[in-house]
């Protein structure tokens, strides 16, 4: 189901703004996105929606919001997970307060999530969040699941995102990379009429 998803960021300096927006821009073109692609608005945001944007954010919510964006899905969990585990990163590399706000996920713990220096106010990863979750992409009719590094079913690769097609089951160090993998393994069933 299509829903819009909203992000803030909090307490970046100058310098890590414009890192951030170049990392918004690297994970835009690193996968497909079935929804929008991700973006941000920042004070080095130099296009009139974002920095519009940014200040209507900051009007509503406060000048300590420093980065602030929202991505329309197409439909595809993965476009959300990975939206979540990229601002999961950011706030531990920029050691600042991250926020996702999803209103319509259809799992009520994952309506608003926040992060800071990578964790959840609780100490928690997202891993374990997820751990008994899957997620599940369709593409061309076919059921691609991704499984948590923390999922039961990963108990031999703790440490690894598990991923299954076509019966086939299989381990890749980050979820954007098991996706790839995955699609890879679509696309050659596809040309051997699987």
């Amino acid at each position: 189901m299509p829903r819009v998803i909203h992000h803030r960021l909090y307490g970046l300096t100058p310098e890590q703004q414009e890192r951030v927006g170049e990392q918004f821009e690297q994970l835009g073109a690193v996968r497909e996105w079935r929804g929008d692609v991700p973006w941000v608005a920042t004070d080095a945001s130099s296009k009139l929606f974002e920095m519009e944007y940014l200040r209507h954010v900051r009007e509503e919510e406060g000048e300590q919001v420093s980065g602030a964006g929202f991505i329309r899905t197409g439909g595809d969990e993965t476009d959300v997970l990975a939206l979540m585990l990229f601002l999961r990163d950011l706030s531990a590399e920029h050691m600042v307060r991250a926020s996702v706000r999803d209103d319509d996920n259809p799992l009520g713990k994952l309506r608003q999530l926040e992060f800071s220096g990578g964790l959840m106010p609780s100490g928690n990863r997202l891993e374990e969040l997820l751990s008994r979750g899957v997620v599940i992409k369709k593409v061309d009719g076919q059921q691609i699941s991704f499984y948590s590094p923390s999922h039961p079913l990963n108990a031999e690769q703790p440490d690894r995102w598990g991923y299954r097609i076509f019966g086939i089951r299989a381990f890749a160090s980050t979820l954007l990379e098991a996706e790839r993998e995955a699609l890879k393994i679509l696309r050659a069933m596809r040309r051997l009429g699987g």
